[in-house]
Protein backbone atom coordinates (compact mmCIF):
# COMPACT_ATOMS: atom_id res chain seq x y z
CA UNK A 1 0.00 0.00 0.00
CA UNK A 2 1.31 3.44 -1.20
CA UNK A 3 1.19 5.84 1.98
CA UNK A 4 0.56 9.50 1.39
CA UNK A 5 3.29 11.97 2.00
CA UNK A 6 2.00 14.86 4.41
CA UNK A 7 3.39 17.75 5.68
CA UNK A 8 2.46 20.27 8.80
CA UNK A 9 3.67 23.94 8.85
CA UNK A 10 1.92 25.87 11.93
CA UNK A 11 3.73 27.53 14.67
CA UNK A 12 1.38 26.30 17.17
CA UNK A 13 3.23 23.55 18.78
CA UNK A 14 0.07 22.25 20.21
CA UNK A 15 -1.82 22.03 17.13
CA UNK A 16 1.41 20.14 15.71
CA UNK A 17 1.17 17.98 18.44
CA UNK A 18 -2.51 16.69 18.07
CA UNK A 19 -2.30 16.20 14.32
CA UNK A 20 1.41 14.41 14.89
CA UNK A 21 -0.38 11.78 16.90
CA UNK A 22 -3.62 11.54 14.78
CA UNK A 23 -1.60 10.95 11.42
CA UNK A 24 0.48 8.48 13.16
CA UNK A 25 -1.80 6.15 14.23
CA UNK A 26 -2.85 6.21 10.11
CA UNK A 27 -1.72 3.28 8.45
CA UNK A 28 -1.61 5.08 4.79
CA UNK A 29 -0.32 8.30 5.72
CA UNK A 30 3.69 8.86 6.35
CA UNK A 31 4.37 12.23 8.21
CA UNK A 32 7.70 13.14 6.41
CA UNK A 33 7.66 17.13 8.02
CA UNK A 34 6.68 19.12 11.04
CA UNK A 35 7.50 22.98 10.64
CA UNK A 36 7.07 26.42 12.95
CA UNK A 37 8.26 28.94 10.23
CA UNK A 38 7.56 29.64 6.37
CA UNK A 39 11.68 29.92 5.48
CA UNK A 40 11.80 26.02 7.49
CA UNK A 41 8.94 25.10 5.56
CA UNK A 42 10.24 25.87 1.82
CA UNK A 43 13.02 23.74 2.88
CA UNK A 44 11.27 20.71 3.87
CA UNK A 45 9.28 21.18 0.84
CA UNK A 46 12.38 20.93 -1.74
CA UNK A 47 13.61 17.83 0.11
CA UNK A 48 10.71 15.83 1.34
CA UNK A 49 7.68 16.89 -1.43
CA UNK A 50 4.87 16.16 0.37
CA UNK A 51 1.44 15.73 -1.54
CA UNK A 52 -0.39 17.66 1.13
CA UNK A 53 0.63 20.39 3.27
CA UNK A 54 -1.81 21.33 5.95
CA UNK A 55 -0.56 25.36 6.38
CA UNK A 56 -0.64 27.87 8.53
CA UNK A 57 -1.49 31.24 7.10
CA UNK A 58 0.44 33.14 10.25
CA UNK A 59 4.11 32.24 10.44
CA UNK A 60 7.08 33.95 11.58
CA UNK A 61 9.91 34.78 8.94
CA UNK A 62 7.36 34.01 6.43
CA UNK A 63 3.21 33.63 6.21
CA UNK A 64 1.23 30.61 4.34
CA UNK A 65 0.69 33.16 1.38
CA UNK A 66 4.80 33.79 1.15
CA UNK A 67 5.53 29.92 0.85
CA UNK A 68 2.53 28.90 -1.65
CA UNK A 69 3.83 32.25 -3.62
CA UNK A 70 8.11 30.75 -3.20
CA UNK A 71 6.60 27.33 -4.09
CA UNK A 72 4.43 28.50 -7.01
CA UNK A 73 7.80 30.09 -8.24
CA UNK A 74 10.27 27.01 -8.03
CA UNK A 75 10.24 24.22 -10.27
CA UNK A 76 9.71 21.08 -7.57
CA UNK A 77 10.60 18.46 -10.11
CA UNK A 78 14.12 19.23 -9.61
CA UNK A 79 14.26 18.13 -6.37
Amino acid sequence: MKKIKIGIADDNREFCDILIDYFREKDDIDLVFVSHDGIKTIENIKNYLPEILILDMVMPHLDGLGVLETINNIELDKY
